[in-house]
């Protein structure tokens, strides 16, 4: 059976008052929309895409995940099916970091669904227009300023299809301004400036889901001084839009209508694969980036023969002893397996004592194409430690054909005739 998992990836905020009344809203409605489907104990995941945030967050001791560590959490226990459910408004950096994760840790999955941002389409925009229409009230002599991030390209589209939109519902009293490009702050005193009779009253509204900092440091100092300058009374909104009712429907649509992001192309069987045999491919592993996970007999011999071969080797394991010692070619990490751990890695061993550790590395390795060799599981690996013949002159590499009980044996005796008949390396000879 499929289980499906949630990832909320949201802007976020450091500050607790503000994540209560605005990103909390949105993560609960949409949980409560994703578990209502995929039922009550599917795994959701909240991930903040601000490297700001989370860092200030892990300072006080509180741990908040990006999206790719999100996925990896999904995928640790158990989800092989992953919805990402976007909470920004816009298609700009931040939402481009929530696409990128999601197509570094797609291989993992066997499907990944990722939403739109909420300003992507024309019918989103207008959707958001009526919005506001509804929730700022036109009043004589007031006009209201949408203070907004800013973005580019397409999230720059939106803010001025927003604008547009909001125009040719009549509301000329809702003007949009951004703390970054255009219209800037200058443009927008300078719009109103111009109006006939002016506005004596301005209020400047964040347009961000949340916007604890900003309002400190931006729409209440800069723009509050620059429009008070200007000799208008104004008020501002000191929280963000993720609490509004309207928005989080919005965003649990685009959930449910998420695209597929990617799907896993499956592995052919492992009987076919058995019949056909193991292709006896060799290739250079000089200053290849290898893996061996369990530092026990196997993993030693296997770690020592990828370093003999001009490997640089990564052995991780708790309990490593004198039996792997740092060497030339090998690093020992005196720690457990994390699930990342193989990630970028040319090559990786399986070799723990624990059935349940290497099938993990096993089955990551095949989704995320790394080449494996899981040690008590020949039926998980992509490819096969060979026993080694080596002289001056030669390589020998012997497997068997196919996972039949018996192999190893045969391979040991073959392994030993082969070494019989190879002439002598030069050092065995001279001594």
């Amino acid at each position: 059976m499929d289980r499906w998992g949630l990832v909320i990836a949201v802007y976020g905020t450091s500050r607790t008052g503000a994540r209560g009344r605005s990103v909390d809203a949105m993560v609960r409605a949409l949980e409560g929309a994703f578990r209502a489907e995929k039922g009550a104990e599917a795994p959701c995941v909240m991930a903040y895409t601000s490297a700001k945030a989370r860092a200030r967050l892990e300072a006080r001791g509180e741990r908040v995940p990006d999206v790719a560590e999100a996925l990896e959490q999904l995928w640790a226990c158990g989800v092989r099916r992953a919805v990402v459910a976007d909470a920004h408004l816009v298609d700009g950096r931040a939402y481009r970091s929530v696409r990128e994760a999601v197509d570094e840790k797609a291989p993992l999955f066997d499907e990944v669904r990722l939403s739109r941002p909420l300003m992507e389409t024309a019918a989103d925009v207008e959707a958001v227009a009526r919005v506001f229409e509804e929730r700022l009230p036109r009043r004589d002599g007031a006009s209201y300023v949408l203070v907004g991030h800013g973005a580019e390209g397409a999230g720059q589209l939106a803010y001025l299809a927003l604008g547009y939109a909001l125009r040719v519902r009549g509301r000329d009293d809702i003007v949009i301004g951004l703390l970054r490009g255009e219209p800037s702050m200058e443009d927008i005193a300078a719009q109103l400036g111009a109006e006939d009779p002016l506005p004596h009253e301005v209020r400047l509204v964040p347009l961000m889901l949340t916007a604890a900092g900003h309002v400190e440091r931006d729409i209440e100092g800069t723009w509050r001084a620059r429009f008070e300058q200007a000799g208008y009374a104004v008020s501002v909104a000191h929280e963000g839009i993720g609490a509004w009712p309207e928005l989080c429907r919005l965003a649990v649509a685009h959930m449910r209508e998420a695209p597929a992001r990617a799907r896993r192309v499956s592995a052919a069987s492992q009987a076919e694969a058995a019949a056909r045999g193991r292709f006896p491919l060799f290739v250079s592993l000089v200053d290849a980036d290898c893996l061996v996970v369990g530092a026990g007999e196997v993993g030693r011999r296997r770690a020592e023969a990828l370093a003999r071969f001009g490997a640089r080797v990564t052995v991780i394991d708790p309990r490593a002893g004198e039996s792997v010692s740092p060497c030339a070619g090998i690093q020992v990490r005196r720690r457990p397996y994390e699930a990342d751990d193989e990630d970028g890695r040319a090559l990786v061993v399986a070799a723990t004592d624990d059935r349940s550790v290497n099938r993990s590395i096993g089955e990551r390795c095949r989704r995320l194409g790394i080449p494996v060799s899981v040690a008590d599981a020949p039926d998980e690996c992509t490819f096969f430690f060979p026993a080694l013949c080596e002289n001056d002159e030669l390589v020998v590499g012997v497997t068997s054909r196919g996972a039949m009980p018996g192999d190893h044996a045969v391979v040991a005796r073959t392994a030993a005739q082969i070494r019989g008949i190879l002439p002598r390396r030069a050092d065995e000879s001279a001594s």
